[in-house]
Order: structure tokens, then sequence, then C-alpha cells
């Protein structure tokens, strides 16, 4: 599922990276770090202004669609067609697949790294084909075990989200769209 182009989100809405990470301090001052998880999830606040009632039941029944927080959908980033986006994760080797879908659509300028090298051939960018039109790449031969895949490309950002609330009412939820926004949670490929 894709979450609705239209409405358009009021301008100034937010998409934040979340990292998680595991700190550990030590009496000394000392601080260690773990990191656990590869890549990086985005988490989106779509305020809006001034909906018909037509727009207000497009989200809605969106929302209801999804059963609230249950179901993941993809999102894509309403305002960067044209910007560029850096060490993307895109998935982790298995040695039997070939092609999988890029972190966005309309790409252009497309570097594939696999475990941080960037890859000089032996790979095809696809356009569309991928889950909600995501452009793909497809290697010749397969990525193997856990092979971290990474990419840059400028074009349009896709984000695997789901709602944060999981119990709105139609009030409640036409409420959170004029005041604080509705609320996506990031999600890993």
């Amino acid at each position: 599922m894709e979450y609705p182009t239209s409405p358009r989100p009021s301008y100034g809405y937010e998409i934040v990276s979340r990292w998680k990470t595991i700190k550990s301090q030590f009496d000394s001052g000392k601080e260690q770090r773990r990191q656990k998880q590869i890549q990086d999830l985005y988490d989106v606040v779509l305020p809006y202004n001034a909906l018909t009632l037509t727009q207000i039941n497009i989200l809605w029944n969106f929302y209801q669609s999804c059963n609230g927080s249950f179901l993941p959908f993809y999102m894509y980033d309403f305002e960067t067609q044209s910007q560029s986006w850096e060490s993307l994760y895109i998935g982790t080797g298995d040695a039997t697949t070939t092609i999988f879908d890029l972190p966005g659509k309309s790409t252009s300028s497309q570097s594939i790294y696999v475990d941080g090298a960037l890859q000089g051939g032996g790979y095809s960018i696809l356009t569309g084909g991928g889950a909600e039109s995501a452009d793909r790449v497809s290697f010749t031969s397969a990525p193997a075990v856990n092979q971290i895949i990474t990419c840059n490309f400028t074009g349009t950002l896709r984000l695997k989200c789901r709602f944060k609330e999981d119990s709105l009412g139609k009030k409640a939820f036409t409420y959170k769209l004029y005041s604080t926004g509705i609320e996506l949670v990031g999600l890993t490929v």
C-alpha cells in the first residue's frame, strides 16, 4: 500500500532519521556504544491545513484500511524529487536473490555498494517495477550471504512506515491532522 499523494501535507512536514544505539557509561567517564541496526529509520510527522471533507475522508479511509498501526505501507517524500541521497540501505545478500528494490523512485545517478565497496558493474538499474513503483537494482550474480547492499542516488525517497496511533476516532484523527500532525513510525525494509 502507498500513503495517499493527495491531499499533500502542509509545507514543513518533518522526516526524522532514527538510529538504535546501546550506550554504556562507566565510572571512569568513558562510554561504550553499540549499533543495534544497520539502517536508519525515518519517522514522519504530517500536518495538514484547510482540508475539505472529501480530503479528510481520503486520509481517514487510508488509516482505517491500515487497521490503525497494524499494516505497514510505503510513503514517498513529497518534496524531494531531485534531492541526492547517500548510504541508503537496500538489503542484505542471501546468495540467491538478485533483484532488490531501491529506497526510491525516479532515481538517477545511482551508485551501488556491496559491503561498502563501490560496484563498477555487474548490475543494472530497472525503472519502476518494485513495491509501489520503486526502482530496482538487478545483479548479474547474487550478493553473498550477509553482504550489506547500499546505494546513493538522486530522486524521490521511499519510506516504509506505519501509523503511530492504533486507536483514533474520526474526530481525534481530524484534530491531529490540524494540530500536531499525523505521526508515522519508520520500519525496516
